[in-house]
């Protein structure tokens, strides 16, 4: 496809999210309205960008983000009370319809649709994903599944490198788990950013490949040099570690309560096409073993 885009607005540009989708979208030549909160943690994070502050409740400070731009990308954050998405949606699509915006890539953030039972968390990235499709605004969905990145850090896998013993994700044995890289959705976003006439689809996103937890122990155990065995907690003992970590039953509830909802499939029930995706954005993804093979080994 040809780059028709040349400027897009990039919120939370200084997340784990955000932050390669502004990398991605620079090294494709795209002009580049990188935003956060802290305008000063943007210019520091990409110097090339154009830094801009705006809160997501801040329906004034994204109407001046949004202005004149060709495109943006949105994801939401973690949110800190109950009400928070909901008001973030209603100050941004409320901006998004007064400059008119011609596109937006919105990312879900987790699991959604009709692959998984029903959990809080599938529920509500589900009904986010409805909403911005019935926005109003010419929408793509980038429905992400697991991040691959979870897999770093020492609060997912205290056991690992001490002990070799890898117990996340909480899931059955024989499940592959669709892993997505936050550099592989990046890469998928800046494409969409570029394809208006695919506005109100959702695609699943995957990077390649679906991996039960024996394949993927072999390949973390080339990652922290040493053998490493898949022995997988359960959805509950894992959300109370994470719970118990930020002291939030409500955090342990929640994370217990997807990983239960995951743990319900089997097989090649996660399983994503990612070479229709490839096809279709016209990008090359990398595989979960080249990128675990690209981690700092720290």
């Amino acid at each position: 496809m040809t780059n028709t885009i040349k400027t897009v607005a990039i919120f939370g540009a200084t997340g784990a999210q955000g932050a390669p989708v502004v990398r991605e979208a620079l090294a494709k030549g795209h002009t580049v309205r990188a935003v956060a909160r802290d305008a000063t943690k943007v210019k520091a994070l990409h110097p090339e960008a154009e830094s801009v502050a705006a809160d997501l409740g801040d329906e004034a400070a994204l109407v001046a983000a949004l202005e004149g731009v060709d495109a943006a990308f949105l994801h939401f954050p973690q949110p800190s009370g109950p009400d928070d998405n909901q008001n973030w949606a209603a100050a941004f699509f409320g901006a998004a319809h007064k400059v008119q915006l011609p596109l937006l890539v919105f990312v879900t953030g987790g699991p959604s649709g009709d692959r998984f039972p029903s959990s809080v968390i599938v529920d509500a990235t589900t009904q986010g994903m409805n909403a911005v499709l019935g926005s109003g605004i010419p929408s793509i969905v980038l429905q992400s599944a697991v991040y691959l990145e979870n897999l770093q850090p020492e609060l997912f896998l205290p056991g690992l490198r001490a002990e070799g013993t890898l117990d996340y994700p909480p899931t059955p044995r024989d499940l592959k788990v669709q892993w997505t890289s936050q550099i592989d959705q990046a890469t998928l976003a800046v494409a969409a950013l570029s394809r208006p006439d695919l506005a109100g689809q959702a695609f699943e996103i995957g990077t390649p490949d679906a991996l039960n937890g024996d394949q993927l122990a072999t390949l973390i155990s080339g990652w922290v040099d040493r053998d490493v065995t898949f022995d997988p907690m359960t959805p509950e003992a894992f959300g109370k570690r994470v719970g118990d970590v930020f002291n939030s039953p409500g955090a342990a509830f929640a994370l217990g309560d997807l990983y239960g909802s995951i743990a319900k499939l089997d097989g090649d029930a996660m399983t994503v096409d990612t070479a229709s995706l490839e096809a279709i954005f016209d990008v090359k993804l990398t595989s979960v073993a080249d990128h675990i093979k690209a981690w700092p080994k720290g």
